[in-house]
């Protein structure tokens, strides 16, 4: 996926942090006033991918691989992670392209 955004939504009271994914697959979450954080705890994770179409010849764009649409809703997504208090380990989301 080389456009898109991840957003992490924390299950104890709803606070979302979000950020744009790099073209190297990188992102930064930051909160709703812009500061890059996320505060310790248990989140859902949704990860949305932009696709240009139609005006825009598809041979032009590169997008990467398609993202299944379930990563797009924190119903179906199954993604979820719990970050500690003294963590500082970058977070690697990893999804599934096929349609298991």
């Amino acid at each position: 996926m080389r456009s898109g955004s991840v957003e992490f939504r924390s299950v104890a009271d709803g606070s979302r942090y979000a950020s744009r994914i790099g073209t190297d697959g990188s992102f930064t979450l930051t909160d709703q006033d812009g500061e890059p954080r996320c505060p310790p705890g248990e989140y859902e994770i949704v990860v949305v991918q932009i696709v240009l179409t139609e005006d825009l010849a598809a041979d032009a764009h590169q997008h990467g691989g398609t993202v299944p649409r379930r990563y797009a809703d924190y119903y179906t997504s199954g993604l979820t992670t719990t970050r500690g208090v003294a963590d500082t380990t970058p977070l690697l989301v990893t999804l599934a392209t096929g349609d298991e």
